[in-house]
């Protein structure tokens, strides 16, 4: 599946628990006479003209989304998920070694360390999200060289999502 794909799958998912988490009154109003899980799903999905799978997945929320932060979190994530995203940015990790990289975005250095290559990789992957793919609305694009066990490649998109290619054994 790719980026795309998952961008389309998300947003029916996320346009309802932002329609929901805007009228929580609503919501437990529907869900407080529900007789048991189809009933509930049943109501959610008619008080907020949601299809079944949408329904499914408010019921799947957890009442700590509820507070202030969480609900403006997801109108975010929504936002994003909507916006028209530009090309791909292209970019290169160079690692010295399992615990030091160096990521070149648009002609720009920036140096990472991690106590092994995971956390290296989390911390690179966590830049390029909050300082390039969302900010931008695009996705990155990343070429890696370096160890046999690293990935030769790796996708940042702004919806928050990454993906790891290996090379074949």
């Amino acid at each position: 599946m790719d980026t795309e794909d998952r961008r389309r799958e998300h947003l029916p998912q996320l346009a309802a628990m932002d329609a929901v988490l805007a009228d929580p009154v609503r919501l437990v109003a529907a869900l407080v006479d529900a007789e048991d899980d189809e009933d509930a799903l049943r109501r959610v999905r008619d008080a907020f003209d949601l299809t079944d799978e949408q329904a499914a997945s408010v019921l799947d929320l957890q009442f700590r989304r509820l507070h202030r932060t969480a609900r403006a979190r997801v109108a975010a994530e929504l936002a994003v998920v909507r916006a028209e995203w530009g090309p791909a940015l292209p970019a290169t990790l160079t690692l010295s070694d399992r615990r030091s990289a160096v990521l070149t975005v648009e002609g720009g250095d920036r140096r990472f360390t991690g106590r092994g290559l995971q956390a290296l990789l989390d911390r690179v992957t966590d830049h390029l999200l909050d300082d390039v793919a969302v900010p931008r609305l695009r996705p990155v694009v990343v070429t890696v060289a370096g160890p046999a066990d690293a990935p030769v490649r790796f996708t940042v998109v702004p919806s928050g999502s990454a993906s790891y290619e290996y090379a074949e054994a």
